[in-house]
């Protein structure tokens, strides 16, 4: 081999570092299992897998002048499925952060998102899951610098719409067809014709304009955390022009002082999901103990109670949990918790407990 070419290798492999010292890549492995049921025991069904494996790629660019660009793709899968979380771009500098892609909202990512104080992956609580847009494609968000302690985020997204487009079939010739056998919403009769009416869903965008916008402002300085949200959702992102403009106001206070830190959270929804019954609101309380290797938890949440399709019911969601976790090193851990939530709807207890081991990098 000749000398240029083995200096040239060597040359290489020791600039290798250097060129991909602005990639990081960080993530998790965590594997749980999960056993749940209510007060009857109706809802017993044993022990169940849970797993969860994060992997997420962060890269940074010096741009000088004090500016530098950043990006981020974090992909999941959970429970053996496959997923995209955060997958973002943006500039940073003096002016602030500037980030646009695939993101949660603030409401969701910085009031929301802390009060899942709890230890395990699978199980926990998080108050407002029912009218949260959670992540979306086409966002595009502005953090302002911190001023003494104070900064402001403004946030938008173009939605993709939520509702419903209609693909027409006509059907001809069809005897013995009336209108009492068939529901009026799907199939239209005229003579021997009938025109049948499938609901399929629709990826175009609801309009030209950003069709929802989240407004924060946080103010954090001597273990004192406080943050507020204002969200507005465009009626129209859900496919009918008599929706409603779905509004979210939430508030987060968290204060850590030594090995303690408590949390509360608080949120009003109007008009969820543009249906302008669907009006809502909670709050929960958390703490966390840290003693050593150790982590206890303890959590407290109580709201409105809303169906799985956001229709608004009587009484009231509550919720408390418990959790521990053990640190073996800095990265792997072992964790147990215990949820305990009672449906207003029906006075049905539901526990669950879950227990695992997880390993971040």
């Amino acid at each position: 081999m000749k000398k240029t070419l083995l200096a040239a290798s060597v040359a290489a492999l020791v600039a290798a570092p250097t060129a991909f010292a602005d990639v990081k890549i960080s993530g998790n492995v965590i594997q749980e299992f999960v056993t749940d049921g209510d007060d009857t025991g109706t809802s017993e069904d044993g022990l169940e897998s849970a797993s969860a494996v994060d992997l997420v790629f962060s890269v940074s660019e010096d741009l000088g002048n004090g500016m530098s660009a950043f990006a981020k793709i974090h992909t999941l899968r959970d429970n053996g499925g496959s997923g995209n979380a955060n997958q973002v771009v943006g500039l940073k500098g003096d002016f602030g952060t500037l980030t646009v892609g695939r993101m949660e909202n603030f409401s969701e990512s910085k009031l929301a998102g802390p009060t899942w104080v709890e230890s395990t992956d699978a199980i926990g609580i998080e108050p407002n899951g029912a009218y949260d847009t959670k992540r979306a494609e086409g966002g595009i968000a502005y953090v302002s610098p911190s001023f003494n302690g104070l900064t402001f985020g403004v946030q938008g997204y173009a939605l993709p719409n939520m509702g419903s487009s209609a693909t027409v079939t006509t059907i001809t010739a069809v005897s013995g067809l009336s209108s009492n056998t068939a529901s009026a919403q799907t199939i239209g009769i005229s003579g021997s014709t009938a025109t049948l009416t499938n609901q399929d869903s629709s990826s175009k965008d609801a309009d030209a304009n950003i069709d929802a916008t989240d407004i924060m402002i946080e103010y954090a300085n001597a273990g004192l955390t406080l943050r507020a949200a204002y969200e507005t959702v465009d009626g129209s992102v859900y496919g009918d022009s008599t929706k409603k403009d779905q509004k979210t106001t939430s508030a987060l206070a968290m204060y850590k002082m030594g090995d303690v830190e408590v949390r509360a959270y608080a949120f009003d929804v109007d008009n969820g999901n543009g249906v302008e019954t669907n009006d809502t609101d909670g709050y929960s309380l958390g703490a966390i103990y840290t003693m050593g290797a150790n982590r206890f938890t303890v959590n407290y949440s109580e709201e409105d109670d809303v169906s799985s399709a956001g229709t608004k019911e009587s009484g009231q969601d509550e919720a408390w949990a418990v959790s521990f976790s053990h640190a073996l090193s800095k990265r792997t851990s072992i964790n147990a918790a215990f949820v305990a939530t009672e449906d207003g709807s029906d006075s049905t207890d539901k526990d669950k407990y879950a227990v695992g081991i997880s390993h971040v990098f």
